[in-house]
């Protein structure tokens, strides 16, 4: 494997480890023998001098990977309020989170400087192949913008982050194995991003064996709100239901559908049901939905069953292939209703964009829009921010949600790295997660609605929404709501009403 690799590819070795994009734009790897002598065996800490070295790496210290809450005050005792070598991000405490607005990822003013403190072992583990790969692969090009981004500019509390990438092929089993594989050959002190729609059940054993937290996420299912140690960095699954519904509100629509996939029937099952639920709050009749395959040709016999129950307003909760074939199927028999397009599915921006029969789609966002930041939607500092990092390492990738996700998961990480000390553990996230309590610092700079975790316990994050809509060629954005909008509405499914 060469030591570098053009920007776009996700360049995985056998082992998992993934390359790095360095300050000029060139991704070392940290797998290929000859080519990066100091990672000539990523899977093996004593070949890994990063891994070895860090002292808050299972081998120095066995209670960082296996049991983080053991000793979490007496781990930060020295930290607290101290500011670690290297610099150049905020320090630990109080003064940490009060010091978050002025970073430059959450849309602060503050000088970059290179991290230059002992390295961070990271994981991800997503779904990168197979039929829903290919709409997840976003998430890698936008994790290692951030990696090299963040890196540039203080890090984690000036800690250089050493990213790895798994693929889980979209089944629980590797999940697990490629989960475990990473804590102990990689020693990372926490998996950020990880895109499991249908793989997050499975990687939740390693990470309740091992205390190693998931921050942020897919955002898909209720597993991302039910379980103590995932850290979601959006709002629920139900809130796209909401977002449908108040779209259609708008739209004067008194007939509404749902068209809905069958493979990933969590995710899919719980925003159809809220979507039933919520639909009389907003005046309408959900009079049409559909449970349907991603791998059927054509939706014809579908499309006629939604046109003679008068739904004008269709939502479609399925991948961007899916929304394409059911918008030509409708389309040849004459039906054209005002689409809305689930937010995963347009994960990847290139399979959405470019059919005219989806000309016009609103798409509600639990994530901010990627395409906010630049041209005719400014947006927000931190959205700007983004902008400028993917025009410095990668531009021109192709985006879209997963990569929405993936660098707002990394913007959580940052927001979560305030207690790290020079020996940096699992443990200190831990403490400074359990300080979002939805202050101001918790929503990221903007990227985000306020977040709370509770230690032991499950996070509570409300409906909150970005959303954007397709020009009528569908050949890109005509508008962006680039102003978050929040409400107190929640779904009764929803496992926050409890």
């Amino acid at each position: 494997m060469p030591d570098t690799v053009a920007a776009g590819q996700a360049g995985q070795d056998a082992q998992g480890a993934v390359p790095e994009l360095a300050a000029d734009g060139s991704v070392a790897v940290p797998g290929a023998t000859g080519a990066d002598p100091n990672a000539a065996a990523p899977g093996a800490a004593a070949a890994n001098p990063n891994a070895a070295a860090n002292p808050g790496a299972a081998a120095a210290n066995p209670n960082a990977a296996t049991n983080p809450n053991a000793g979490g005050g007496a781990a930060n005792a020295k930290g607290g309020a101290k500011a670690n070598a290297g610099g150049g991000s905020a320090s630990g405490g109080a003064t940490g989170t009060a010091a978050l607005a002025n970073l430059p990822i959450f849309g602060g003013k503050a000088a970059c400087k290179p991290a230059t403190g002992t390295p961070i072992n990271i994981g991800n583990v997503s779904t990168l192949s197979g039929v829903l790969g290919e709409l997840f692969s976003p998430v890698v090009p936008a994790l290692q913008i951030f990696v090299a981004s963040q890196n540039a500019c203080g890090g984690l509390n000036g800690h250089p982050i050493k990213l790895f990438i798994a693929d889980d092929q979209g089944d629980p089993a590797t999940a697990v194995t490629e989960g475990r594989k990473m804590i102990q050959n990689n020693k990372i002190l926490a998996f950020l991003g990880n895109i499991q729609v249908l793989t997050v059940d499975g990687i939740i054993k390693v990470v309740n064996e091992t205390g190693i937290p998931i921050i942020g996420g897919d955002l898909t299912n209720n597993t991302w709100f039910t379980q103590p140690l995932l850290f979601p960095q959006g709002s629920p699954p139900q809130s796209i239901a909401y977002g449908y519904l108040n779209k259609a509100k708008q739209l004067g629509a008194k007939k509404v559908g749902n068209n809905y996939c069958l493979e990933v029937p969590q995710a899919c099952t719980q925003i159809n049901r809220a979507f039933e639920e919520l639909a009389p709050k907003f005046g309408v009749e959900a009079a049409y939905q559909v449970q349907i395959s991603i791998t059927s040709p054509d939706y014809t016999p579908q499309c006629i069953a939604a046109r003679n129950a008068g739904v004008t307003v269709m939502a479609q909760t399925n991948d961007a292939p899916t929304q394409n074939r059911f918008a030509n199927s409708c389309a040849k028999v004459g039906y054209k209703p005002q689409w809305l397009g689930y937010p995963l599915g347009v994960g990847n921006e290139a399979q959405f964009l470019g059919n005219p029969n989806l000309g016009g789609t609103y798409v509600p966002m639990n994530h901010f829009p990627w395409m906010a930041g630049k041209g005719q939607f400014p947006g927000n500092a931190a959205m700007q921010y983004y902008q400028q990092a993917v025009a410095k390492f990668r531009p021109g990738y192709n985006a879209g949600g997963a990569a929405s996700l993936g660098w707002q998961a990394g913007a959580l990480l940052v927001a979560a790295s305030t207690k790290l000390t020079e020996n940096p553990t699992t443990a200190q996230f831990l403490d400074a997660l359990y300080e979002f309590k939805g202050q101001k610092f918790t929503e990221l700079g903007g990227l985000s609605g306020p977040l709370t975790f509770n230690k032991g316990g499950t996070p509570k994050v409300p409906y909150c929404l970005y959303g954007a809509t397709s020009d009528k060629a569908n050949k890109g954005w005509g508008s962006v709501d680039t102003k978050l909008q929040c409400t107190d509405v929640i779904a009764p499914s929803d496992p926050q009403s409890k």
